[in-house]
């Protein structure tokens, strides 16, 4: 690619730039046309996006299905970085326990009714929820199945699905979270 192509990549790159500097993951499986069509333009040159990104201090990291940003020097994710998502290894024990086959490998959909139902009916799954930091102010179950998924869906581990209400796609971008309960795992 040479700088005369990349005029007309201009609206790729405005999206690119978005999820840069937002800290968002550019997922394969995303629902969204832009992240996509991002996702498989990155995928097509990468060498010339991490060559762009780098001038101005950013990595560009590959995931199995997703891309994101990171300051260069942190290519390996900072234990700082991980202690954000502290609440992620009660989430991703909640989700396995309700359904092991949830992950960045098997997307869904899942269903918020189907998993409201589960946690009405099993002690263990209700123990869990309790125990979640970021779920104490919750009066009900429903409440806190809708605080855990709109939690994936804001930090990019999740997607609505369509129009369809209560219905969800974990997207590829949940590799990250599994990678880093396998690395806590590990060191254990």
């Amino acid at each position: 690619m040479n700088l005369s192509q990349l005029e007309e990549y201009t609206e790729i790159f405005q999206v690119i730039e978005e999820c840069r500097v937002g800290g968002k993951f550019i997922n394969e499986n995303s629902g969204d046309f832009e992240i996509k069509e991002a996702y498989n333009f990155i995928l097509q040159f990468t060498q010339e996006v991490k060559t762009y990104y780098s001038i101005i201090g950013y990595a560009l990291v590959s995931g199995n299905g997703f891309f994101y940003f990171i300051l260069k020097g942190y290519e390996s994710i900072p234990k700082s970085y991980v202690n954000g998502y502290v609440d992620y290894i009660e989430i991703y024990r909640f989700l396995k326990l309700l359904n092991a086959n949830i992950g960045s490998s098997n997307g869904g959909p899942y269903s918020a009714s189907n998993m409201e139902t589960r946690l009405n009916e099993d002690i263990e799954l209700k123990t869990m929820v309790d125990k979640m930091s970021f779920l104490k102010k919750r009066s009900t179950n429903r409440e806190a199945i809708d605080s855990i998924i709109g939690r994936l869906k804001q930090d990019g581990f999740a997607q609505s699905l369509g129009n369809r209400t209560g219905e969800f796609l974990i997207l590829r971008s949940f590799r990250f979270i599994e990678d880093i309960i396998e690395d806590i795992e590990y060191e254990l």
